[in-house]
């Protein structure tokens, strides 16, 4: 939809920036490849944020929450409405669904 809003919640520039430079220590090569495709990917959904699959661990009666993968390890998540796109985090897809719980926003009033 034109004219909706990016948020980039800073959480998520936190935590790529730890993800780069975890990843750094091992490979400086895989950091760089993993910075070009965060930026890929937020580029791809800004163009069209609902052709992402659902986060069925934050979700309830409305379907807003979406992901995509970066590097097939790390999921960025975001939220979806008529007039927002939020990227709310990025986290390792192994991790427990409680901990992605964690990421469900009612910081934008909607």
């Amino acid at each position: 939809m034109k004219g909706r809003k990016t948020i980039i919640q800073p959480e998520v520039f936190i935590e790529a920036e730890k993800i780069y430079n975890y990843i750094k220590n091992n490979s400086p090569k895989n950091a760089d490849k993993f910075k070009s495709e965060l930026l890929k990917q937020i580029n791809t959904v800004e163009i069209s944020p609902t052709a992402n699959p659902q986060e069925n661990s934050l979700n309830g009666k409305r379907i807003l929450y979406r992901f995509t993968l970066v590097m097939k390890s790390w999921k960025l998540i975001f939220k979806v409405t008529d007039k927002l796109l939020i990227f709310v985090g990025i986290i390792h897809t192994k991790r427990q669904i409680n901990e992605i719980q964690k990421l469900r926003t009612n910081k934008y009033n909607i």
